[in-house]
């Protein structure tokens, strides 16, 4: 029987001007989860990241907790179907939605303001405005938007899992909540439009596992922090 162990990347520096990395949180996040994979003799015969940096620094965090005690682990192979959501899509349709919804308008601008004062507050307010566009972007509010529909970005992570050699026992993938939520609503053969209720709660290095079951695969744990003991440590944005 295979298995897929799904991880959300470490917490990223969402209060920097470059997003696309992981903060000293994050990086911690990454290194105590290969130490529980580690200590649960949980081994790899694959590993795959998307092409993001902040996926890629993730697997790094998780390999070198094995590398360090000399256990064997592959070296991971990038495969974009493992990609968050292009940012012009949640740009796009943010702009859309401030020109129509004064309120929405208002705490965009919060949140940018936030951003360019490096305020913790930042997170907060992208965590309310993001759902916002999800939403939209997940019913088809504004029509085809640039560089693809939710539809579209679906058929493109369902490619992710179908490329996992099926003479492979265990596979590590290093991505971002929004696969992984698409993950999960595929696993369970849900409607596409369900899936955002996956997507509200992902946690920053979060584990989630899956066993192939006739060419499908099926959930076996969601979004587990066993790694992250102390409370303090536990992030989503």
């Amino acid at each position: 029987m295979s298995y897929l162990y799904l991880v959300r990347h470490g917490q990223a520096d969402r209060l920097g001007k470059n997003y696309d990395q992981l903060t000293e949180l994050g990086w911690k996040q990454a290194n105590l989860l290969g130490e529980y994979f580690k200590l649960q003799r949980i081994e790899f015969d694959s590993v795959y990241t998307g092409t993001l940096n902040r996926q890629k620094q993730t697997a790094e965090g998780i390999i070198k907790s094995f590398t360090n005690d000399q256990f064997c682990i592959p070296d991971p192979i990038e495969n974009s179907a493992w990609d968050e959501f292009d940012s012009r899509m949640w740009l796009g349709i943010a702009a859309k939605i401030r020109n129509a919804n004064p309120s929405f308008a208002k705490l965009y601008e919060s949140y940018k303001n936030a951003w360019e004062d490096g305020k913790e507050e930042t997170r907060h307010y992208f965590q309310e405005l993001i759902q916002l566009v999800l939403a939209d972007w997940v019913n088809g509010v504004w029509g085809s938007i640039e560089p693809y529909t939710f539809e579209e970005y679906v058929e493109k992570v369902s490619k992710g899992p179908l490329q996992i050699p099926v003479d492979v026992k265990s596979t590590l993938v290093i991505s971002s909540s929004t696969p992984i939520a698409i993950m999960m609503g595929l696993s369970c053969k849900m409607n596409y439009k369900e899936f955002p209720i996956f997507m509200k709660s992902i946690l920053n290095s979060s584990l989630s596992v899956f066993h192939r079951e006739n060419n499908h695969w099926e959930p076996v744990s969601w979004n587990g922090t066993p790694h992250l003991q102390n409370p303090d440590l536990i992030t989503i944005v």
